[in-house]
């Protein structure tokens, strides 16, 4: 199933013409890395794909529906089926890491095993600390626990592991990707750490003054003979 489907978009600040003519399509089960310069047109893009900022010219269809055509009513409902995690990570301060996640198992009318969430994120010895008083790593960890409890259908990271160890680098991609071969969802990651690119996504979409210099797969890109995917960045880049 195409779960994201862009075609021709263009999104312009005044004068400032931040994406041109975009072209992108993400499948069920798929891993995509998203990478480009800051100012580039990442966060513009993800904030398109997320339903929460308008564009100018083109067709965004998420989930097969084209986001033109879509009340607020029908946009919340899309919303429903994506979860996002942001740098930086804000949340109730007051509240401790078991209440927060419960209050959003509420909010998500969310079935998932709580108990089993928090095993899995490695979060036993914080459930009854505040979320405030977390490290800037066990804070990126609750944001990912919250963001898998309503077990979306499109999974955007921004930097989610930022802060981690490797050994909890280690331990959220394996549950990122043993999640996405369960559920068949699709995840859209933001990140300048290329070996994660190279390393867990099956393609690779390279932004560059707001145009598509590249969408491919992984291993086509390491085809043509470039080392790694950093190596490939780094030729390509524009200084």
């Amino acid at each position: 199933m195409k779960i994201l489907n862009v075609r021709g978009l263009h999104k312009w600040y005044g004068d400032n013409h931040v994406l041109k003519d975009m072209d992108f399509e993400a499948e069920s089960g798929e891993i995509i890395g998203v990478i480009g310069k800051n100012g580039a047109g990442k966060s513009t893009f993800l904030e398109i794909l997320m339903t929460m900022k308008n564009y100018d010219d083109g067709d965004v269809f998420v989930m097969q529906e084209n986001l033109r055509d879509l009340s607020m009513h029908d946009l919340e409902r899309i919303r429903r089926d994506i979860s996002v995690v942001l740098q930086p990570t804000h949340f109730y301060k007051t509240l401790k890491v078991e209440e927060l996640l419960k209050l959003f198992q509420a909010y998500y009318q969310s079935s998932v095993d709580l108990d089993q969430i928090i095993i899995d994120f490695h979060l036993q010895d914080h459930r009854k600390t505040l979320f405030d008083k977390l490290s800037g790593g066990w804070k990126q960890k609750v944001s990912l626990a919250v963001a898998f409890l309503s077990e979306p259908k499109l999974l955007i990271l921004d930097e989610p592991t930022t802060g981690l160890d490797p050994h909890m680098r280690n331990v959220l991609w394996s549950y990122i990707v043993s999640y996405n071969k369960r559920n068949e969802g699709t995840v859209i990651l933001t990140t300048h750490d290329m070996d994660e690119v190279e390393k867990y996504c099956e393609k690779v979409l390279f932004l560059e003054g707001g145009k598509v210099e590249m969408f491919d797969t992984t291993a086509n890109i390491l085809s043509e003979g470039f080392p790694s995917i950093n190596d490939y960045y780094l030729t390509n880049i524009s200084i």
